[in-house]
């Protein structure tokens, strides 16, 4: 009879490092928190954030709270705790299942979870996101409600169509139409919040200064790539996600690839570099036409385009706060 030999995790060396790093598992109904090598569990409501903030007020150390990328769920978890001005730093989901399984962690529970999230940032001593300020989060939330309900109409009038009945369409017609009016209200109240501020009013027009950004992609990038100027080149390719990685082995050259990043900002400059095939002068425009003649396909030429784009502006955005953020005029 065969026995099997039963495999322990591997163990982590410690490091020494700045913060007291705190993983937390998100979902909808709790928060599991693994905190200096314990395991608490707190309700996902105000109540429970609430004695999770007094409890990281308890620590002698600089703290900082590793939790997964999960949609809606870990933006407003970011949002909460940025208000507090609490560390934070929001992981790919991918890099800490494939940690677990490197040191031999095949089960998965959201205590488990939660250790494997502060261990990795441990390990990797992982450095804070940068914080948003109150405007961007205000912009964030405003923008986000805006995509809701634009998402909303769109499937009424989608389905508008397929009634014949009288009085469900007098409803669905007035609905879409209470739809339009909530959606020009708030587009309203995002140019308020951006006329509000000096530096986010200079930033939106110099976007819309760059052949090619209107005003929606212009207050994407507001929203959610404030980092624009203050990272490099291939950093920020990195961050939306049109960087291109080897796969590579031996003598075998794979296809590269571009993978994770923003896909809010990367769907919206998709958008924007559909425009910029219109312009027939722009530099873009040209740079997509001479890799579509050297046989790229036009999803590889649209990414590198992107990239250039990003290039572009993160070039000028740079520049102009070395110049002290000067005052730019609308256009």
């Amino acid at each position: 009879m065969l026995h099997h030999k039963k495999e322990k995790s591997k163990s982590v060396e410690p490091k020494e490092t700045q913060f007291s790093y705190i993983g937390v598992d998100l979902s909808l109904q709790k928060l599991d928190v693994w905190m200096e090598g314990k395991h608490v569990q707190y309700t996902n409501t105000e109540a429970g954030f609430n004695k999770l903030l007094k409890a990281i007020r308890k620590s002698k150390k600089p703290v900082l709270v590793a939790f997964e990328s999960t949609g809606s769920i870990s933006i407003y978890f970011a949002e909460q705790l940025d208000r507090e001005g609490i560390a934070r730093a929001c992981l790919n989901p991918a890099w800490i299942r494939h940690h677990a399984k490197s040191i031999g962690q095949v089960a998965k529970t959201d205590c488990i979870d939660s250790k494997m999230i502060a261990q990795y940032a441990h390990m990797h001593q992982i450095q804070a996101d940068t914080p948003m300020s109150p405007k961007v989060l205000k912009m964030r939330q405003l923008q986000r409600y805006r995509s809701i309900l634009i998402k909303h109409r769109a499937q009424l009038k989608a389905t508008l169509h397929t009634y014949r009945d009288d009085y469900a369409l007098t409803k669905i017609i007035k609905q879409i139409e209470q739809l339009n009016t909530e959606i020009k209200e708030l587009q309203k109240a995002l140019e308020d919040v951006i006329k509000s501020d000096e530096e986010m009013r200079n930033r939106y027009r110099l976007y819309l200064k760059i052949g090619g950004i209107g005003e929606k992609t212009a207050k994407v990038l507001l929203c959610n790539l404030p980092e624009l100027g203050y990272l490099s080149r291939r950093e920020l390719a990195a961050l939306v996600g049109v960087a291109p990685f080897n796969w590579d082995s031996g003598r075998k050259i794979g296809k590269r690839f571009a993978r994770f990043g923003r896909r809010e900002v990367r769907t919206q400059l998709y958008m924007a570099i559909v425009s910029i095939m219109r312009i027939a002068d722009n530099p873009i425009h040209a740079f997509y036409d001479s890799l579509r003649a050297r046989g790229k396909t036009h999803k590889v030429a649209a990414i590198a385009s992107i990239r250039k784009l990003l290039v572009i502006i993160n070039a000028q955005v740079r520049d102009w706060m070395a110049a002290g953020m000067p005052a730019i005029l609308s256009a």
